[in-house]
């Protein structure tokens, strides 16, 4: 017989607030509950002083062109009821290359009130490929990368590098694994087991099969319903094993055993599928029962920085128990069950869909003429239906130049709600959140069962101390470095000044004993111009100060992402690929440097050798390259900005003998001649002859000369310094980023078709007390369909999306 309650009605349930901004009473817990009270006792530990930060990017679309500049709104929260942070005022945000490599400078970005936006602009010669964006606080440190945003953005382009085709995959390339519910397969117990089948791309691959026992009888069928993801029941029998016979999308078969059920134990089920509560069932084996008969189980639910926790004896093999969750915010509820002693025994992830997402009304017209001047409306209303002030972003894009797969993207619900709280590449996160997708329900349900992530261990947490916090919050930028003698000793107790050089107001600090020091807590945008004064007179000709780097990037890790295929956008929105040129492509470490002279080439190309390279430093103030570098390049001769090399044996059709060398600017085929670039702009040139030129291939005979743009290298200049008188120098490290303002032109005559797909970006709208924001768009010339997104969160952390799709005529 089932025993059955509702949890609101027991006296045991207890009730924490966890999250460490939120206050609240406490209510006594249970006597001789000194498991649970660990339990509860680590978890406030873990909300309180290991409050999370999140990052969230907002672009202005799906992706790029060279020359495109990528705008984009960040929203930082903290804790896990989603509010804008106020812990770390300094964002991090990294552009990386297809090679996984840092390009461009870094930004650094100022956070107010959790919010700030910033930009990158793409050379019109940048690289076809999947570039990443990542963005992070210092104070995310402390949990590894696990809560940075990490988002592939696709770039395309014309490029010497080869696009790899997806490789097809086989039936022994197929990962199928088999998740019962909650962890626990017993004997006798009906138990759900959940089923999903990746293919080796990262993606869900569709499968079929049936379940047979160790006699080869038929027990039940299964096929996979979203993604490779499926389900079905099957009650274990004493003595028997169980395997999965699958059948693959090419037909061909394969065996993969079950788990092994337990002789005795207990199953926890959980079911969402009614609005408002969460049904709740614990079923003990007969075996598990008899052996624990009216001993005391815990079971303890976490949602949204709080914990609920229900005690009760085990005086029935079926416990069920509804748990009403309307006081939750949507998420993810974690619900896990103890023994007396407070050892978890099984654990399920459920995913709450509660009222509290913001309903975000856009009032716009359906159909606009071109070049009409659009006044749009938004009004926010929270899920009590009140007036909600928060803060938002509005992107507004050519939907036929720029066609955008709904269900594929990310959003700062998939992203905030989900992606983080769940471990493996989430295929089509937005499916989840879609309102017309009616399966989208259940089929979440699923992925809470297939790839349902902790944030903790419970062993690690309640059996091992929590390890030291070794990155603090940064709250603004520092000036810092050390003063030494001549000969390198630490000056250690001296008085520095920092001045600000447009009105000279200042701060002072003092070297500590290794000679180091620090100013803190600085806010100056970037290039901003000080003064760094050795205020002791006596030391001024006999020390040096040596400034730190004020950025040092973090490493970067290979994405766990499956990468967009740029080759499969839409086809007009891909320019004419043209030249292409094969290279072979070598590992790293496969090359190294002879001697002084034989440099390792950096380029997007590949690895390999360079003969020369010529730096930034070296033809920074140059007018034209070609003037510059025919005094430096050994071997090199110029006509019009045209490289050659002086003893080609090549014979070209110019009549010279000699062929032009193949110029590559970060990784494309670039323009014959040097001085069509800027010097200011190029960061590196990389002349390769003969067998190091090969690696480019058949076209770069008569060799190469590789130029790597100001978007990247390792010798971005971020801090110089510039001695003006002894003991005082000029520096100017580097400082928040100013973000570009979008050209949104003002009158009809300025609206042109002549944009990149981004018609409007705004990441600065903010709803007032009614919930009201109003902007303007400058709708193109170009006849067609317009899509507007609209992202935000208000001041309770309440998340909000909307979608709005327009006309031109």
């Amino acid at each position: 017989m089932k025993k059955s309650f509702l949890i609101v009605f027991i006296t045991a349930c207890m009730q924490l607030p966890l999250y460490a901004q939120i206050a609240g009473s406490t209510q006594i817990a249970p006597k001789n509950d000194t498991g649970i009270k660990n339990v509860v006792a680590w978890l406030q530990t873990l909300s309180s002083d290991r409050v999370i930060e999140k990052a969230y990017l907002h672009f202005d679309k799906s992706y790029y062109d060279p020359g495109d500049t990528i705008y984009f709104k960040a929203y930082v929260t903290a804790g896990e009821r989603h509010e804008l942070s106020k812990i770390s005022g300094v964002l991090h945000v990294d552009l990386i290359s297809k090679s996984d490599s840092i390009i461009m400078q870094s930004l650094i970005l100022q956070l107010t009130n959790g919010q700030a936006w910033g930009d990158f602009a793409l050379p019109a010669y940048a690289p076809k490929g999947n570039y990443r964006v990542r963005a992070y606080t210092q104070w995310m440190q402390n949990s590894g990368s696990k809560y940075f945003f990490d988002k592939n953005i696709p770039v395309t382009g014309k490029s010497i590098s080869k696009v790899t085709d997806a490789v097809k995959t086989t039936d022994n390339k197929i990962d199928v694994q088999f998740f019962p519910e909650a962890g626990s397969f017993v004997n006798a117990v009906p138990c759900r087991i959940a089923f999903k089948a990746v293919g080796s791309d990262g993606l869900g691959v569709n499968i079929k099969g049936v379940i047979v026992d160790n006699l080869n009888k038929e027990v039940t069928k299964f096929t996979s319903t979203h993604l490779g993801m499926g389900q079905f029941f099957v009650t274990a029998a004493d003595g028997k094993t169980y395997s999965a016979k699958i059948t693959y999308p090419d037909g061909s078969v394969n065996t993969i055993d079950l788990p092994k059920a337990d002789a005795k134990g207990m199953a926890l089920a959980v079911n969402n599928e009614k609005p408002g509560k969460l049904s709740i069932e614990i079923n003990a084996n007969k075996p598990y029962y008899l052996e624990n008969k009216n001993k005391e189980i815990n079971i303890v639910i976490y949602a949204s920085g709080t914990v609920k926790t229900v005690k009760t004896v085990l005086d029935n093999q079926v416990i069920g128990l509804d748990l009403p969750v309307n006081d939750f915010k949507t998420g993810i509820v974690q619900v896990t069950l103890f023994s007396q002693a407070g050892v978890p025994l099984n654990e399920r992830l459920a995913f709450v869909q509660n009222t509290d997402v913001l309903n975000l009304a856009i009032n716009a017209k359906s159909t606009y003429v071109a070049n009409e001047k659009a006044g749009v409306t938004l009004n926010v209303k929270g899920g009590d239906d009140k007036p909600s002030a928060g803060y938002f972003s509005v992107a507004v894009t050519d939907d036929n130049q720029l066609q955008v797969d709904d269900n594929a993207e990310r959003s700062i619900l998939s992203d905030l709600l989900l992606s983080t709280e769940v471990k493996g590449y989430i295929e089509q996160p937005n499916y989840y959140f879609s309102a017309a997708n009616t399966d989208a329900k259940a089929n979440l349900d699923l992925l809470m069962l297939t790839q349902g992530y902790r944030r903790f261990v419970w062993n690690e947490l309640l059996n091992k101390p929590a390890p030291a916090i070794a990155y603090n919050p940064e709250n603004g930028l520092k000036v810092s470095g050390v003063m030494t003698t001549k000969d390198g000793k630490p000056v250690a107790n001296e008085k520095l000044s920092l001045l600000l050089a447009s009105n000279g107001q200042s701060l002072t600090t003092m070297t500590n004993a290794e000679g180091k020091f620090v100013f803190r807590d600085l806010g100056f945008t970037d290039k901003t111009k000080f003064l760094l004064k050795t205020e002791n007179s006596s030391l001024k000709n006999k020390t040096k100060i040596t400034l730190d780097k004020t950025y040092n990037s973090l490493p970067v890790t290979v994405s766990m992402h499956p990468v967009s295929k740029v080759d499969n956008l839409p086809a007009n929105t891909k320019p004419e690929v043209t030249n292409n040129v094969k290279i072979r492509q070598m590992k790293q470490g496969d090359v190294k440097a002879k001697d002084k002279n034989v440099y390792r080439t950096v380029s997007y190309a590949g690895s390999g050798n360079a003969d020369q390279v010529i730096n930034y430093k070296d033809f920074k103030n140059a007018i034209k390259l070609s003037d510059v570098l025919s005094g430096l390049v050994r071997g090199v001769t110029f006509d019009k900005g045209v490289p050659y090399l002086k003893n080609s044996l090549v014979v070209g059709s110019n009549g010279s003998g000699m062929l032009p060398m193949l110029i590559v600017v970060d990784g494309a085929i670039g323009i014959s001649s040097v001085d069509n670039y800027n010097p200011a702009d190029i960061e590196r040139v990389e002349v390769l002859k003969g067998a190091n030129a090969s690696i480019y291939g058949l076209g770069a005979g008569g060799g190469v000369m590789v130029l790597t743009s100001r978007l990247g290298g390792d010798d971005l200049e971020s801090n110089t310094s510039v001695e003006m008188a002894p003991g005082l120098l000029s520096i100017a490290p580097q400082g928040f980023y100013k973000a570009r303002n979008f050209y949104t032109p003002r009158y009809v005559a300025a609206a042109s078709s002549n944009y990149t797909g981004t018609v409007l970006w705004k990441p600065n709208l903010t709803t007032d007390k009614d919930g009201n924001a109003t902007f303007n768009i400058m709708n193109a010339s170009k006849p067609g369909n317009y899509r507007m997104v609209i992202e935000g969160i208000d001041s309770n952390g309440n998340l909000g999306r909307s979608v709005y799709k327009y006309k031109v005529q």
